[in-house]
């Protein structure tokens, strides 16, 4: 055997692959999820150190969840919230993504109009909140907006920077085949921006859900944030917290069918090199 087949070998005993085989993080994550749940039982069940109010058994929240499930009109305040997170999200997403590629056309427009949208971005969305329910109301207009402010600026930011990555000679290349500045765009700048596009939507998606919260915090009638502010007031910790699992599942739901809907889409990369989180085990 050369020397040249001998370190090919090593090389390949080495690679990532056979690390990640050895040390895959879901197995870790699988590993560590009942090791919290025993703590969790252990600091509130058996030595009772933490108290119920501030943090409930394990046993109590799995008795709250039928509880709190079957109330009259719990699938209502479910399908509420929902609205409010897919429109702010749409909503957002839409005028994130357009901003994006007007901004990334024009030097000038992204000179005069990028400092003022981040400074914008700085201001929390408490303190908008208040102003969207004078403007508008305490209907469900105003819970979409909110999650629309919140979604926006990440799909912006991520657009405008993943238009920046196409490669000089592509467009070169495309400019001496006379290929107008839409076709660059359609054919070279979106393709390569798409998984950091992707990126931006899965953030986009978890801030609109955070907006919508927020929102129903501050004034609502309805709503997954109403119930929680109604258990909370009533010092029901265990429903509270049966909320904050289904809010678990929701941004869960999101995350996967974003992260699937990537891959179908972006079939021609490796999303394992742009998207660590993605990797597979």
């Amino acid at each position: 055997m050369t020397r040249t087949e001998q370190m090919a070998q090593i090389a390949i005993a080495q690679s990532p692959k056979s690390k990640r085989k050895r040390f895959s993080p879901y197995i870790v994550t699988a590993a560590i999820l009942p090791m919290l749940l025993l703590v969790w039982w252990l600091a509130t069940t058996v030595t009772k150190s933490v108290s119920p109010i501030l943090l409930p058994t394990p046993e109590s929240v799995w008795a709250a969840i039928p509880r709190v499930i079957g109330a009259m009109g719990f699938g209502d305040q479910v399908m509420r919230t929902l609205i409010e997170i897919a429109g702010g999200f749409l909503l957002g997403g839409l005028v994130g993504f357009g901003l994006g590629l007007l901004l990334s056309a024009s030097n000038r427009l992204r000179g005069a109009y990028l400092p003022f949208l981040s400074a914008l971005e700085a201001i929390p969305t408490v303190i908008i909140a208040p102003i969207i329910i004078a403007w508008i109301g305490f209907g469900i207009e105003g819970k979409i907006l909110q999650a629309a402010i919140a979604c926006f600026y990440a799909v912006f930011i991520t657009t405008l920077s993943g238009l920046g990555l196409a490669e000089p000679n592509a467009i070169n290349l495309m400019r001496s085949l006379r290929a107008s500045k839409w076709q660059i765009m359609t054919k070279v700048r979106i393709p390569t921006a798409l998984p950091v596009i992707f990126g931006g939507l899965q953030l986009g998606a978890t801030t609109a859900i955070i907006g919508a919260i927020v929102s129903e915090f501050i004034g609502s009638t309805g709503g997954l944030g109403y119930l929680m502010l109604r258990y909370r007031g009533g010092y029901d910790t265990a429903a509270y917290w049966v909320i904050i699992f289904i809010f678990l599942i929701i941004g869960l739901t999101v995350y996967l069918t974003i992260w699937y809907i990537e891959k179908k889409v972006v079939f021609w990369r490796d999303v394992a090199i742009t998207r660590p989180d993605l990797e597979k085990a």
